[in-house]
């Protein structure tokens, strides 16, 4: 497992298909989507920022099965815990329908259960460190149980997940969902696809036309639970960001970067509306995938 710490990311919680049991009051949990049925309402919290300056901040998640997908293999989670640390993450199952919709409700669990627990986060190293075990535990289940399944061998998950602590902003993926900053120089994707078409593309090997037919375009290069081992990015990023985005790859799949930008850039959206309309263009543009978003919008006060 190769990992880095560089320098250059919240609300609640949902999650997709599991058992009801109580939870804290701070947690909100949503039902199963199905197509035609409507999106969830952005959450409003506040949160304390590292210099103590309380800052207002708007969530809103929600995932949709598509067009043509007869699952919904996505997952995603947003929660708080006692220390006043958020996480947020959207996993993508990979293994079929048999086996994606449980690696990725594994991995949320897991990563949920782990952060609710976790100790104060202080420092750099203690992120990474505590960010590699909560990820070697979520694969480490997910492999076991494929292990013991026939039905589902080989399943596993992509994962994607903002650590916003009093202190910093970390962010961290597995395979090819994504993480989007966006500042203001910029809507910056801040994570990187491990897959062979990004590996390619970096290599100056495939231009981005030829990796949109190209026959390994849906071949990841690390995932959850696939392998013993895995590639994990870590990043710690400036936190002076006005929206995170966080999204499986049936939003960046089909909608274009620029397209993203200008609809999470749009005064005259509310966080609702901008999550409604970004999943009503990735099923215009087909709808073949599941899709999954978790934006997160600082009020216009607290921006920089």
């Amino acid at each position: 497992m190769a990992t880095t710490l560089t320098l250059r990311a919240a609300s609640c919680e949902s999650r997709k298909s599991r058992p009801a049991r109580k939870k804290p009051s701070r947690i909100w949990t949503r039902e199963p989507k199905q197509k035609g049925e409507g999106h969830e309402q952005g959450v409003k919290e506040t949160k304390t920022s590292g210099n103590g300056k309380e800052e207002a901040m708007k969530v809103c998640g929600n995932t949709d099965i598509g067009k043509t997908r007869s699952t919904n293999e996505d997952d995603y989670c947003i929660a708080r815990n006692d220390n006043g640390d958020w996480l947020a993450l959207v996993c993508d199952g990979i293994g079929g329908s048999a086996a994606g919709e449980v690696a990725s409700n594994i991995a949320t669990t897991c990563l949920y259960n782990e952060f609710m627990k976790s100790p104060v986060l202080k420092k750099d190293y203690q992120v990474e460190r505590w960010i590699r075990e909560m990820l070697n535990k979520a694969n480490d289940q997910i492999f076991a149980r494929s292990m013991r399944n026939k039905t589902q061998r080989g399943m596993g998950t992509t994962c994607v997940g903002a650590l916003i602590t009093r202190f910093a902003t970390y962010i961290f993926n597995v395979g090819d969902s994504r993480l989007y900053a966006d500042y203001a120089d910029g809507f910056i994707q801040m994570s990187e696809d491990h897959s062979v078409i990004a590996q390619l593309m970096r290599e100056g090997k495939l231009s981005q036309e030829e990796a949109k037919s190209h026959a390994q375009r849906n071949t990841l290069t690390s995932a959850l639970g696939v392998w013993r081992v895995y590639r994990m990015d870590l990043h710690k990023i400036d936190s002076d960001y006005r929206h995170l985005l966080l999204c499986s790859d049936g939003l960046h799949g089909y909608v274009s970067e620029s397209a993203i930008c200008d609809i999470v850039n749009d005064l005259r959206l509310s966080l609702s509306e901008k999550v409604n309309l970004l999943i009503s263009k990735a099923n215009q543009a087909g709808g073949m995938d599941n899709c999954t978003i978790v934006l997160l919008e600082k009020e216009a006060g607290d921006r920089p």
